[in-house]
Order: C-alpha cells, then sequence, then structure tokens
C-alpha cells in the first residue's frame, strides 16, 4: 500500500512540475514568457489566453488538455498585445502569422506533430486571424475559439482594463473575425461558446461560424459567464470532444 501511494504521489508531483515550467521566445524581437504544460512527447497544443492574460480559462484548458497527456504551449495574449504596443504603434496583423509559426514550430520540436490552436476571447480572435495564412495551415491540425468574438483589438495599454467594466472593446486598432472566417478553410474551425457570456453574445459567434466555410462546427454550453464558472463540467467534455473532432477533420 506505501508503495502505492508513493508513486501516485510521485505523479502528482511530476504533474505539477510540469505545470509549474516555463520559457521564454523571442517574437520579433519581444520577449514572451509562455507556460508549458504536459509531457513533451504528448500531441501539441497552443493555447492562446484573454486580453486578461494568463489567469482562469486559459490555465484551466491547458490543465485539463495536459491531465489527459497533451503537451500544452500557454501563450498570454495580454502579454504579447502589450510588447508591440508603443505609442500609435500596434501589433500589425500581416506579421502576426510570423509569430504563430514560431509558436508551433516549439510546440512540434519534440514530436514532429502539428499543433491545434485553441484561444480564450481575444486569444480565440489572433489563433483564428494566424490560422487564416496559407503557411500556417500547414503546420497547424485546425483551430479552437473558446468565447470567440468578433471584433478583437491588436493593442493593449493598462487603461484598457476598463473593458472588464464596460464589457466592450478597447480603443485600439482592431480586426474582425467573421471578415477573415472564411479563409480558415481547409483546416477546421471549431468553437464553444456560454449561453451567458456576457462579453460576446451567442448571436456573434453564430455570425463568425456562418461566415466560416466547412469543415466547421459549434458547442453551446449552458453556463453563467464567459469563463463556464458553474459548468466547467460539461465545458470540459465539450473541450475534449471539440479537440477530438478537429483532429479528425484536419486536412489527411
Amino acid at each position: 500500500m506505501k508503495q502505492v501511494l508513493a508513486l501516485l504521489a510521485a505523479a502528482a508531483l511530476a504533474e505539477q512540475t510540469w505545470a509549474q515550467q516555463t520559457q521564454s521566445l523571442a517574437l520579433r524581437g519581444r520577449e514572451q514568457r509562455l507556460h508549458l504544460y504536459g509531457p513533451p512527447s504528448g500531441d501539441p497544443v497552443i493555447v492562446t489566453s484573454g486580453d486578461g492574460g494568463w489567469v482562469h480559462l486559459a490555465p484551466h484548458i491547458a490543465s485539463v488538455l495536459s491531465a489527459r497527456g497533451f503537451h500544452v504551449v500557454g501563450f498570454d495574449a495580454r502579454a504579447y498585445l502589450t510588447s508591440f504596443t508603443s505609442g500609435r504603434t500596434t501589433l500589425d496583423p500581416t506579421l502576426e502569422a510570423d509569430d504563430y509559426a514560431a509558436l508551433a514550430q516549439l510546440a512540434a520540436a519534440a514530436t514532429s506533430k502539428k499543433p491545434v490552436l485553441i484561444g480564450v476571447s481575444e486569444g480565440a480572435g489572433l489563433s483564428l486571424l494566424a490560422a487564416t495564412n496559407a503557411r500556417i495551415k500547414q503546420v497547424i491540425v485546425g483551430v479552437l475559439g473558446v468565447g470567440l468574438p468578433d471584433v478583437n483589438e491588436l493593442g493593449w495599454r493598462w487603461q484598457d482594463s476598463v473593458i472588464y467594466f464596460t464589457h466592450k472593446v478597447p480603443n485600439e486598432p482592431t480586426f474582425s473575425t467573421s471578415a477573415v472566417a472564411a479563409n480558415v478553410t481547409p483546416v477546421p474551425l471549431a468553437a464553444i461558446h456560454s449561453t451567458n457570456d456576457e462579453f460576446v453574445p451567442i448571436d456573434v459567434v453564430q455570425h463568425v461560424m456562418r461566415n466560416a466555410n466547412e469543415p466547421k462546427r459549434l458547442w453551446i454550453v449552458n453556463a453563467s459567464d464567459h469563463r463556464f464558472s458553474n459548468n466547467t463540467q460539461e465545458f470540459d467534455a465539450r473541450l475534449l470532444e471539440a479537440v477530438d473532432w478537429i483532429r479528425q477533420h484536419a486536412p489527411k
């Protein structure tokens, strides 16, 4: 019995160690702190957070997937946008795909397998935008947007935090996912959305998905807010289902 308990403790410690790893990656001269979960030998996933930073739903997704053997590279969208915001300069959407190419290369380093792009809110928009690039389509399996908005900012400053009270888009340059969603094909586009998302109403994500081409699929989860706070059990089930669906519908 003691031996079994020791093995369980060792396994728990190993999982905790994976979850605590970080790594720096320079994207066009800007250092980014990545959050690594799960064994490097696992199927790779890149999880991009919302503009709140690496908190709440993004690390939850990383933990759920890493517990099932996936190798997760966590990417902080807030820090990323901040690093490219200075004066009137913000993230150039025509160069954003170069950054995701570097992330995909890192995620695939141990296995040579293509990663799935998963994004939360702003991170969902950034992931979708990257997947419209022809070069990125060659190095990813597909895209999953969680709380996928239509209008996404290209910059971030401290004063933009007011959006957490107004629930509006910050006063920054933006891009529209509905305007480019059709260009994600042939890689699959999936989305998971809360029935009571206080930032992105259901009709917004439905509009984005209508503009996308097949293969595409939208899951709606009955939950109280943007973070699925009162129904993470169903969210987790739909998350795994969506990742499996993406892998099944990836171009051969």
